[in-house]
């Protein structure tokens, strides 16, 4: 969930005439509701190269199992009762490995408020199965990291392509807006990500 003020909205509104016109438009986004970074994980995993309407069907039977997504719940299943909720074998152990993990002490969420946003996506990124994206979303929407720009993110782009005219978007071009709105770069993806939403 990410927090942010009109203080970060006049930042973003400042460093461009397209997100002063988003801001206007869309006001004060809401992100979410709370969730801890194991079930974000566990969520996000299965999610993997699914559309949000299959992947939510397929969390919500692992969560009717299972009641609470946490280490002591999944442990207390096999890999294969995993899997009987529609979820590959890979996905399957990463999930478990995720939880044993987090059991014995080799992830260890708790410290990451201190680090900075790049730090959260490096450690993240040592978990099996959670690449640069998934650590970026992680980063963004369970952690409230406010300086995300996940170039991996084919909403993120197609919202900043609407938003301004382009056809293409190279990385130089993405960086360049990266640039323009650090240190909160999160907040204004928000806006992109409505307009790309928006029907």
């Amino acid at each position: 969930m990410i927090r942010y003020t009109e203080k970060e909205m006049e930042y973003i509104s400042e460093k461009s005439d397209v997100m002063r016109a988003l801001v206007e438009r869309f006001g004060y986004l809401e992100t979410g509701t709370e969730e801890d970074i194991f079930s974000s994980l566990v969520t996000s995993i299965v999610g993997q190269m699914l559309s949000n309407k299959v992947a939510n069907i397929i969390v919500g039977r692992l969560k009717d199992m299972l009641g609470e997504l946490t280490p002591e719940t999944v442990l207390a299943r096999d890999a294969d009762a995993i899997k009987s909720c529609g979820i590959s074998g890979r996905k399957a152990e990463y999930i478990m490995d995720l939880a044993r993990g987090v059991r014995e002490g080799r992830y260890e969420f708790s410290n990451l408020e201190q680090q900075t946003d790049q730090e959260v996506i490096k450690y993240l990124m040592q978990i099996r199965g959670v690449g640069r994206w998934t650590a970026e979303m992680i980063a963004e929407f369970t952690m409230g990291c406010l300086d995300i720009f996940s170039y991996d993110d084919v909403a993120l782009q197609n919202g900043i392509k609407k938003a301004h005219g382009y056809k293409t978007l190279s990385r130089r071009r993405f960086e360049g807006l990266r640039k323009k709105y650090t240190p909160c770069c999160s907040v204004a993806s928000l806006y992109y990500y409505a307009l790309n939403d928006e029907k």
